[in-house]
């Protein structure tokens, strides 16, 4: 099944848009965040459809809290949802040759580990987003962004993705750019092992009170993943 990028922008923000209000009622942090089951849209949009289902889920939490929570902070939130589908994309084919899959126990285990990874870094950039630029630290965020975004993205996006992958759909996923440096890539792999480790070390920080505590801990921190992310975006 083919579509055009009209219509995976289109579909992408639609669903992210009615989901995302559908749940406003659902309060976590007032004025923030609430439970989000349309959290499993991003890695399900960014994996099948790559840029294109990440600008529709950036652009789809924006009409959301257009319903109840829209502020300044909601561009934290289009950053953060653009790059929480954009990012699996990217990494799936880094570590992968194939279209994007969950046929098979080692896809599958990949799918719930950019999951996670993306997860951890859509509550870094909301969490800390917030503690740089609106000067407010709220640890609930960070968590209920953590685990809302991981949560839903297995319990629910995983089974959508066997059924938009299974052979009696067989929705054709975003490909991929060829870089001609394979130099480049083969720099990316241990650039995602350092961005896995430090997301678990701040993720760690965050849970045991040491972040944002220790500011200078949590500058330097944040500067270099921040870093090393725009590296495997780019």
């Amino acid at each position: 099944m083919r579509l055009s990028k009209g219509k995976q922008f289109l579909i992408c923000t639609a669903v992210f848009a009615v989901l995302g209000a559908a749940f406003k009622v659902m309060v976590l942090v007032e004025g923030f965040t609430e439970v989000r089951p349309v959290n499993a849209v991003p890695m399900l949009a960014g994996l099948s459809f790559g840029s294109i289902g990440a600008l529709g889920c950036g652009i789809g939490n924006l009409i959301a809290d257009a319903f109840g929570t829209f502020n300044l902070t909601s561009v934290l939130g289009f950053f953060a949802n653009f790059i929480a589908a954009y990012l699996p994309y990217k990494l799936w084919h880094l570590l992968k040759k194939e279209e994007p899959n969950v046929h098979t126990w080692k896809n599958i285990s990949l799918y719930v580990f950019l999951s996670a990874l993306s997860a951890l870094t859509a509550a870094c950039m909301l969490g800390f987003g917030l503690y740089y630029f609106f000067d407010s630290w709220i640890e609930t965020i960070f968590t209920y962004v953590l685990f809302n975004n991981f949560g839903f993205s297995v319990a629910l996006g995983l089974p959508l993705f066997i059924v938009l992958t299974s052979d009696s759909v067989n929705l054709v996923c975003a490909e991929a750019k060829k870089s001609k440096y394979n130099w480049l890539k083969s720099m990316k792999k241990p650039v995602l092992n350092a961005y896995t480790l430090l997301m678990v070390v701040i993720a760690a920080g965050v849970f045991t009170g040491w972040l944002p505590g220790n500011q200078a801990a949590a500058g330097f921190l944040n500067a270099i993943s921040l870093l090393l992310l725009l590296y495997l975006l780019l």
